[in-house]
């Protein structure tokens, strides 16, 4: 089958999904782990039937570019319920989605806690179930069947389903189709650790004391300074900052992460949720009146049915701009560069049998500043955002560009129109482009001349023109229709 020969030619081609497992017919496929501990499809000969479904459901084999012709609006929120709110990583919208789907019968899927503290997707049908798949969890979650629980779900209620970008894409290439009465969104996704390391790793501290909760993200000194704590039934507490954990700095070097990770198939513009959910970093810069330090989530609209469910939401929320927001938030966009240990530390770990020697080994060469290779890096943020870009330009018939500053409220009246402002800044001339936040500097007026014909403009308006007397005569010469704005 296909699926083997991709996974024997590039590893990293496959998420570990489970698309192909649920959509077998058979139950010729089992999902199996390999030395790192993570899983991938293994194939039973004795059981195929050869039916290529599982080639033709597979997401990575059958990934497809999705340019969008616009950007996603996005939002920064909190929800209102301090309860709610301190049970969340971020700022509760996942809770606030799940609440209106659990209201009208639905159910919801996400990832959660076994009784051992291993994490797979699972279903909750009440609010009390909901509990478990709230807060992130650092690890890869298992799909299992869930898949095929979903699609049977489907045929009765609504469904909400929340996962990684590669497990919407892998739901999606299962059901063959976006079904109305399904909800899904994914996440803004660093990258999802090894599962057989967080078992190990959760199991050392329960041969100690017996783990009662888990909770990546406490909030306990606050979101933007959050802790990792482990609570135990005899009332023991283990508390430490993320990033000075042993697990949880080795998630945020990259080195523990899929190999798929570094190589994602599913960022933007190839996401196929219908929301994207994540924590609004650098709020304070972009939104400083959205931050207050208890968690603030960030929500990124994809589609109509998204839009739908998030303007029922009774959240509080501000629209901000695409660029300032994703630009605290790359893994939107772009996969994590792999710790250039990564081979070395999964090929000690697996094979030895002092396995707190490996971690301890690992974790004091990054204290000590162990100087690394520099990683290969793939596509850059820039990079892919200016082809987005690109691709959407093209879509405007009509190409503003307005000198100094408009009335209040003129651009709104723009919209479908690529808008540029021009302003003269120490001398500078500087032209923003609006839905783009992209900003092109001007060495003189021939370059202005220049940056017209490349961007097609076919007007200008001229608003407040202080601190604009470079162009003043350039206005006059440049052969294009000219509106002045007047405040009203």
């Amino acid at each position: 089958m296909k699926i083997e020969e991709m996974i024997a030619v590039e590893r990293a081609d496959c998420s570990g999904c489970s698309a192909c497992a649920n959509i077998c017919p058979k139950n010729a496929i089992t999902m199996t782990r390999d030395a790192e501990g993570f899983a991938y499809p293994k194939i039973n000969p004795d059981l195929c039937i050869k039916c290529g479904r599982c080639d033709a459901t597979c997401p990575a084999l059958n990934a497809k570019k999705n340019l969008p012709d616009a950007l996603p609006k996005v939002f920064v929120a909190t929800y209102p319920d301090e309860k709610v709110l301190r049970h969340s990583s971020a700022g509760g919208v996942f809770s606030a989605l799940s609440e209106i789907v659990l209201r009208e019968g639905g159910i919801i899927f996400g990832a959660g806690f076994d009784k051992k503290f291993h994490v797979a997707h699972t279903a909750a049908h009440n609010l009390d179930e909901l509990e478990n798949l709230r807060r992130s969890k650092y690890v890869q979650s298992q799909i299992g069947d869930v898949y095929r629980q979903v699609r049977d779900a489907l045929k009765s209620q609504k469904v909400f389903f929340c996962g990684t970008p590669c497990q919407c894409a892998g739901l999606k290439h299962f059901l063959g189709g976006d079904p109305d009465n399904l909800l899904t969104a994914d996440l803004v996704c660093h990258g999802a650790p090894s599962p057989a390391l967080w078992e190990y790793y959760i199991g050392a501290f329960d041969d100690a004391h017996e783990v009662a909760h888990v909770n990546f993200r406490s909030k306990r000194t606050g979101w933007a300074g959050y802790r990792f704590e482990i609570n135990f039934k005899d009332r023991v507490r283990y508390s430490n900052g993320l990033g000075a954990d042993v697990y949880g700095k080795f998630f945020l070097d990259n080195l523990t992460l899929r190999p798929s990770c570094h190589r994602c198939k599913f960022k933007f513009p190839n996401g196929q949720a219908d929301l994207t959910l994540g924590d609004a970093w650098g709020v304070q810069k972009y939104a400083p009146e959205m931050f207050d330090n208890r968690g603030t989530s960030l929500v990124i609209v994809h589609t109509a049915k998204g839009k739908d469910f998030f303007e029922r939401l009774t959240l509080n929320k501000k629209e901000v701009n695409f660029n300032a927001a994703i630009r605290s938030n790359t893994p939107f966009i772009t996969s994590v560069l792999a710790d250039t240990r990564r081979k070395s530390f999964f090929d000690e770990f697996s094979k030895s049998d002092n396995k707190v020697a490996v971690l301890q080994k690992y974790y004091e060469q990054d204290k000590a500043e162990l100087k690394k290779e520099p990683a290969k890096p793939g596509q850059t943020y820039n990079e892919i955002y200016r082809s987005v870009v690109e691709h959407i330009r093209k879509q405007f018939k009509r190409n503003i560009l307005i000198v100094g500053t408009p009335p209040e409220n003129f651009k709104q009246q723009l919209e479908g129109c690529g808008v540029y402002v021009l302003k003269v800044v120490d001398g500078k001339i500087i032209c923003t482009e609006e839905f783009s936040s992209l900003t092109f500097e001007q060495k003189d007026l021939a370059a202005l001349n220049d940056f017209v014909k490349r961007f097609n403009v076919t007007e200008i308006f001229v608003g407040d023109l202080a601190n604009a007397a470079p162009v003043d005569e350039w206005i006059k010469t440049c052969g294009l229709p000219v509106q002045t704005l007047k405040a009203e």
